[in-house]
């Protein structure tokens, strides 16, 4: 509801960005290439900001966004909210 008509679906949002808490370290060959299709699926979409629930996937996607070159936030949905609120109190 926050988010309105911003808001975008991933797609195979249910598919893992390669973290998985000590994944992305006992197997990062399989953690890289999630990580890689999690990011494509994400600049397939356009979206300027992610939001997710999940520390470990936020650090995933920002490194993968490092790697890609892409200029995109990543924002634990508590941040995203606060920033939310804080907004309407401006207005």
């Amino acid at each position: 509801m926050v988010a309105g008509k911003n808001f975008v679906d991933l797609p195979e949002s249910d598919v893992c960005c390669g973290s998985a808490g000590s994944y992305n370290l006992t197997e990062p060959e399989m953690a890289e290439r999630l990580q890689r299709r999690k990011i494509e699926n994400i600049l397939k979409t356009g979206a300027r900001v992610v939001v997710t629930t999940n520390p470990g996937c936020i650090l995933q996607i920002r490194a993968g966004f490092r790697k890609a070159g892409a200029d995109i936030e990543v924002l634990h949905i508590a941040d995203f909210l606060i920033r939310a609120l804080n907004e309407d109190d401006a207005r």
